[in-house]
């Protein structure tokens, strides 16, 4: 498999592998098995959560069983893994964002002792702030994660679900404090763009509801290299391929509608699925996605997307459809 190197020069699989629903909606069996392909394949990036999959479960699910495979396979040392805090629930059974744990440095530190021990590690390779707390001091969350990455319990740090402004403004605390910046953002993104009209809401944490890696987030990576972009819910939920699965309404617009079309076309011109058209459209922009699979089969057409090469004119004509 491809593979990209992140800031600090660790190389991962170009596409990562999203455990979310492992061990709830999707079930152990067919979860090991999705993981065992995956490595099988040269995956080597696994990305979970300590409040996954906490709407059908109790959260933490997803963690507790990478650790049992893990252990079970004896491949910790091969994996790059990547977990989150800030949006665990502190009331069981409630999931809503009212009892998110938050961003305070209290909650980060008790956050990470979970994590690992569910992962059953002694270091987590990635940590996110899985969203951005606004109502907690940005100097307090950015020392709270500088303390895990110097004292080595933690590899890289990066933030999910971020504003350009709040990620730039973050990286530069950072530097002003001495300590490590954010250089992975995961963002929800895909290759059509959403209604911006659609973007409203705000969650109790002050941070808005959808956050979509947009210009303005290109524009920011593109000027910093040493950042990466990690897409999740890249194909939208299957809504690319399955009439049972129709877009939502954020991307019921004529401008997503052009593009579909391309998207289209070229799929039809290549031989390949618009699935893998939109993934291998992100790996030529050199934006990891992160897919979600939930059968073999859906693993199967992700990791053949690798192999597809987008010439200039084509890349040409879908980036300006």
């Amino acid at each position: 498999m491809l593979s990209r190197t992140l800031g600090n020069g660790r190389n991962v699989s170009a596409l990562c592998l999203g455990a979310m629903n492992f061990g709830t909606s999707t079930p152990a069996d067919t979860a090991i098995a999705i993981l065992d392909r995956f490595v099988e394949a040269g995956g080597t990036f696994v990305d979970t959560s300590n409040n996954y999959n906490q709407w059908h479960g109790h959260g933490g699910d997803s963690e507790e069983l990478l650790g049992r495979w893990m252990r079970a396979r004896g491949n910790r040392d091969e994996l790059f893994i990547a977990t989150k805090c800030g949006a665990r629930t502190t009331v069981p059974g409630d999931p809503d964002d009212a009892h998110w744990e938050g961003l305070s440095a209290s909650a980060v530190g008790e956050a990470v002792k979970g994590s690992l021990s569910r992962l059953g590690v002694d270091q987590i390779d990635l940590y996110y702030a899985h969203i951005d707390d606004r109502s907690t001091p940005l100097d307090e969350t950015v020392a709270a994660f500088g303390r895990l990455a110097a004292d080595g319990v933690v590899d890289l740090i990066g933030c999910s679900n971020t504003a350009t402004w709040r990620l730039d403004r973050a990286r530069q605390t950072a530097a002003a404090q001495g300590v490590a910046q954010y250089s992975v953002i995961q963002q929800h993104s895909s290759f059509l763009w959403p209604n911006p009209p659609a973007l409203q809401g705000v969650r109790r944490h002050g941070t808005p509801h959808y956050q979509h890696a947009g210009v303005e987030h290109f524009d920011y990576l593109s000027e910093h290299p040493d950042v990466t972009l990690v897409a999740y819910q890249a194909l939208l939920g299957g809504s690319y391929a399955r009439a049972d699965r129709p877009f939502q309404p954020r991307y019921a617009h004529p401008t997503a509608y052009v593009r579909y079309e391309a998207l289209r076309r070229a799929a039809h011109d290549l031989g390949v699925t618009p699935n893998q058209v939109v993934l291998a459209w992100l790996l030529h922009h050199n934006v990891i996605p992160l897919i979600g699979a939930s059968s073999l089969e859906q693993l199967d057409e992700a990791l053949a997307a690798v192999d597809i090469q987008l010439d200039d004119d084509l890349v040409d004509q879908l980036d300006n459809a």
